[in-house]
């Protein structure tokens, strides 16, 4: 790809941080290296190092919307801050093509000395633009931010909604070539995110490169062409914006600690009446991931260490950060196991059609119980994992079958459209 096509090139690309323990470390650093140094003795190092970022490289394309997320403290912030000129990278390079406008943090570069519109006139002339251009849009400015007379008043007086509102207005509307947001659309009413965001998109089909921290995934999968995860200074992955918000979702709701098992050795509570010998996915080898409204089909097996009578198995399922989202029981759907002898041994399925569990990394756990689940059998512990996965945006822990029903006024309803699944599933 030619540079002509590029807004934005990071090559590998770095930052480290110097940690002292004390402030005497610190005049010890300054000094005394130089005179070791000068006594031809190994120099001494008096501080931890912290490295922010860690051989980041990515490009971005003109007219791109690029998002970026990632945990507190994963470098964002940092990355943003060298993109934008204010901070300088310990190794690598940045390549920008084209005028910069960013709201780096609320009220960035506002003298909260000053009024409303000084503000305006002092940020859009560090953009760039001369005070005739300036004067030409201050409408146009003042109108979108809808701050009312505070326009005339010193930011100091201004609420965090306030602050947002105008710093926005400003960059938007100095037309630049990149826009640079992070975090700014947390602050503010609904009606005003929504504002933000219909005029990100006139931007973005105008041809503008965008550039997007966010902690609102939804916000990122609507807008965002492609989405790089960091992760401790590091890209994870940069890739389709909906895929890569999924996966890093569900790395932050928990990490996965059990493996499939299709062994006699299955972790599991010791009842002294029965013991599973097999748990596993039917068609599925191993890694086992599903798409929304995919059937998830379960296989299983007890030995009974004791004679058992009528029985009932059950399903526990948990998000991978411990939230209890589905349990159930062959109970509920009249479905019984016929009493067992010591040494028999009770096979069975269970097949979820459709998942309905949103994206997420879940464990399962299986259990066996007497007919008014009194008695429990056999337990297993959550280590059966298994991942969904989908191409859409979602909200929640479930995706529900549902049907939707446009319905014009003086026409009979339209036959509707199925949401995730087909007509098939829902009668």
């Amino acid at each position: 790809m030619s540079s002509d096509d590029i807004a934005i090139r990071v090559t590998n690309l770095s930052k480290r941080y110097e940690i002292y323990a004390t402030p005497h470390d610190r005049l010890k650093q300054f000094v005394l290296p130089r005179l070791r140094g000068i006594a031809g003795k190994a120099r001494k190092q008096y501080f931890r190092e912290f490295w922010a970022l860690k051989d980041i490289s990515f490009e971005v394309k003109k007219g791109e919307t690029f998002g970026i997320v990632g945990r507190n403290g994963a470098g964002k912030s940092t990355l943003l801050q060298i993109l934008c000129g204010t901070l300088t990278p310990s190794s690598g390079s940045v390549e920008i093509n084209g005028r910069v406008a960013a709201l780096l943090e609320l009220g960035a570069g506002f003298n909260p000395e000053f009024t409303g519109r000084e503000n305006v006139y002092m940020n859009a002339s560090v953009l760039g633009l001369s005070s005739e251009e300036i004067a030409a849009r201050f409408e146009d400015i003042a109108a979108f931010a809808d701050i009312g007379d505070f326009i005339e008043q010193p930011v100091k007086t201004y609420s965090s909604g306030m602050y947002v509102r105008l710093a926005f207005s400003v960059a938007i509307n100095v037309e630049p070539q990149i826009l640079v947001v992070d975090e700014a659309l947390s602050v503010g009413d609904l009606a005003f995110q929504n504002k933000c965001i219909l005029k990100i998109k006139e931007l973005r089909d105008k041809g503008t490169t965008l550039l997007f921290v966010a902690h609102d995934l939804s916000v990122l999968q609507m807008i965002c062409d492609r989405v790089a995860w960091l992760e401790k200074g590091e890209i994870v992955i940069i890739g389709d914006a909906v895929a890569v918000c999924q996966d890093y979702y569900a790395g932050i709701v928990g990490t996965q600690t059990g493996e499939i098992i299709q062994t006699a050795v299955i972790p599991q509570k010791e009842t002294g009446m029965a013991k599973f010998v097999e748990i596993a996915f039917d068609g599925v080898a191993e890694n086992p991931s599903f798409r929304v409204g995919d059937p998830i089909r379960f296989r299983f097996a007890v030995k009974a260490a004791k004679p058992l009578g009528r029985s009932v198995f059950t399903l526990s399922v948990f998000r991978a950060d411990g939230d209890w989202v589905l349990g159930q029981t062959s109970l509920e759907a009249g479905v019984f196991w016929e009493p067992c002898e010591e040494g028999g041994i009770l096979r069975g399925k269970l097949v979820l059609k459709p998942c309905c569990l949103a994206p997420g990394d879940y464990l399962a756990a299986i259990g066996v119980n007497s007919e008014d689940l009194s008695v429990c059998y056999a337990l297993s512990e959550l280590t059966v994992p298994f991942s969904v996965r989908w191409e859409y945006p979602t909200w929640g822990r479930f995706v529900h079958p549902c049907q939707w029903l446009p319905v014009i006024k003086g026409e009979a309803p339209l036959s509707g459209h199925a949401s995730p699944y087909s007509q098939e599933v829902l009668r």
